[in-house]
């Protein structure tokens, strides 16, 4: 196990890596690069990013739970909800 100092991880992107703190306006839970446009949660961006520094350094990962990319699904309370079927007209 590796320890990564979390210097910046806030603030630097997990697909480009560049650093901005205009990437992280507020306290808000979104993290935007106003670089590359990536968008997703900040504590989940951090957490790519640490993950990355350790990797990079040549620690392992053993707590990791990601071996693939993730795909965004929509939240279940967000469902679409389908169209009323159109009564067939009688002729």
């Amino acid at each position: 196990m590796r320890v990564v100092p979390p210097f910046h991880t806030s603030q630097t992107c997990a697909a480009c890596g560049r650093v901005d703190p205009e990437s992280r306006k507020g306290c808000g839970r979104l993290y935007a690069c106003v670089h590359c446009g990536h968008e997703d949660d900040a504590d989940h961006n951090a957490s790519v990013e640490i993950e990355a520094r350790a990797r990079r350094t040549g620690g392992t990962v053993t707590n990791s739970t990601r071996s693939v990319p993730r795909t965004r699904v929509p939240a279940t309370g967000r469902r679409r909800m389908r169209e009323a079927r159109q009564p067939a007209h009688a002729s």
